[in-house]
């Protein structure tokens, strides 16, 4: 999720636990370490898969951000002996804006290897776009008035009540999306593929779809209210360009991607795009992989990110019809 929806969490999920013991200075602590994870993105990595894959993983994993909560815990303690009253609460105070982090970015498509370092597929429950209004607003101005508000009792109220509506929101995606993906069983299209659901930009309401078949990936839009109309579109994988090709970077972003890929020959560089996170129109992470010999093999090269295509409301609404 971006940095703002992190902030707020963190602040809001340490003022629930440590606001009546700490008052508003832990909006403060609940914000930074609501975000300390993606300082992961400040480490830059030999390559871009490098860079695109390892972000999300150590700063994010459950086991490290938990051994860290009682490092902080025990360091808080030593400097504020004072607060071993309110040991549980200084304990929640520290460990929840960390973990929400991780837990909050496994609901979106790009996937959180939650369980670093053991090596197993990153977790992407793909139920809520990287920005979205409706879950970060009511967080944000539950925080506000935490801390601009002179009645906090009140706000104390109100942010309790905000965070159980987040977590229903989520829950509602979470909904949407297995309810999704039972009906789509029925459709000829899905029948053995892979198939992958994912939100629209800013809502949680109109679903992107791929049916990834070998040769072809097919796609469509729909919501839970018109299941039965979905009119796919068919694009080429692209696998035909690496039969004969491999490298230790692509079999990387193979795992991270869970295999949905594309390949495209761009004026003889042969280029990975993973095609969970944008739109037909749309692919933010697209990779040059290799580049063609004289002999018209592959020569592996260290990966490259490609520029971002430009997206315009236009496209966008062109793409959703």
């Amino acid at each position: 999720m971006d940095s703002l929806t992190q902030i707020a969490l963190g602040a809001s999920v340490a003022a629930a636990v440590g606001f009546k013991p700490f008052g508003r200075k832990v909006l403060l602590v609940g914000a930074i370490l609501g975000t300390l994870p993606d300082l992961d993105v400040l480490i830059s990595y030999q390559t871009a898969i490098d860079n695109f894959t390892f972000h999300r993983g150590f700063s994010h994993s459950l086991i490290v951000l938990s051994a860290l909560s009682v490092f902080l815990y025990r360091l808080t303690l030593y400097f504020r002996p004072q607060w071993k009253a309110y040991k549980k609460s200084l304990f929640l105070t520290i460990l929840l804006p960390l973990i929400t982090h991780p837990l909050l970015d496994a609901f979106t498509s790009y996937g959180t290897q939650l369980w670093w370092p053991i090596p197993v597929q990153p977790t992407s429950w793909s139920s809520i776009f990287i920005i979205d209004p409706l879950y970060t607003l009511p967080l944000l101005i539950a925080v506000l008035g935490l801390w601009l508000k002179k009645n906090t009792l009140k706000w104390y109220k109100i942010n309790s009540v905000v965070l159980c509506i987040s977590c229903a929101y989520l829950i509602l995606g979470q909904a949407q999306f297995w309810y999704l993906k039972q009906k789509l069983t029925i459709d000829p299209i899905v029948k053995n593929s892979q198939v992958f659901i994912s939100p629209t930009p800013f809502n949680i309401f109109v679903w992107r779809i791929i049916s990834y078949q070998d040769d072809t990936y097919y796609e469509t839009f729909s919501s839970v209210l018109n299941i039965q109309n979905t009119e796919w579109q068919a694009f080429a994988t692209g696998r035909s360009l690496i039969k004969q090709f491999n490298s230790t970077e692509l079999q990387r972003l193979e795992w991270f991607s869970d295999g949905l890929l594309s390949f495209s020959d761009s004026q003889g560089r042969l280029i990975a795009t993973d095609l969970r996170i944008g739109l037909s129109l749309y692919y933010p992470f697209s990779f040059s992989i290799a580049k063609r010999e004289q002999d018209q093999n592959w020569l592996v090269i260290p990966s490259q990110k490609m520029p971002e295509p430009e997206v315009s409301w236009e496209i966008l609404m062109e793409t959703l019809q």
